[in-house]
């Protein structure tokens, strides 16, 4: 099953943080886990076992996959909102190919300027008077 972090947990169950840590995780009545960087994390299992059906409709879990707790309300928002940043990544890749399209015309730019410099510079050789002996 999946986890959850203690505050998901206590929303679910409907009781606030501190009063599930001393009630039931200090207590021993709810058993936790630790993640790879140390933070608690409560079974969904662990809460069914000990407070029955949970409350929350709008938990999300410690893996980040709490997709299945969502509401009807919530699944038609994440919707729109993978719309919204589907439209969003497409602006930011077309203004990445417009940023390359750019460099590229500088580039180009730099050069042709460069060759006309090269053109338009004196490349003649100066002739020495006849006169002048050193």
């Amino acid at each position: 099953m999946s986890k959850l972090t203690i505050s998901g947990a206590a929303r679910a169950v409907g009781v606030s943080r501190q009063h599930l840590y001393k009630a039931y995780i200090q207590s021993g009545k709810l058993s936790v886990e630790r993640d790879e960087k140390g933070n608690p994390l409560v079974d969904v299992s662990e809460l069914i076992r000990v407070f029955g059906e949970l409350k929350s409709d709008g938990v999300s879990t410690a893996d980040g996959h709490g997709l299945q707790f969502l509401s009807q309300e919530d699944d038609s928002l994440v919707v729109r909102l993978q719309a919204q940043l589907e439209a969003k990544e497409e602006l930011l890749r077309r203004a990445e190919e417009q940023l390359r399209s750019a460099e590229e015309r500088e580039l180009w730019l730099r050069q042709q300027l460069e060759r006309a410099q090269a053109v338009l510079t004196d490349q003649r050789q100066k002739i020495r008077p006849w006169w002048k002996f050193w």
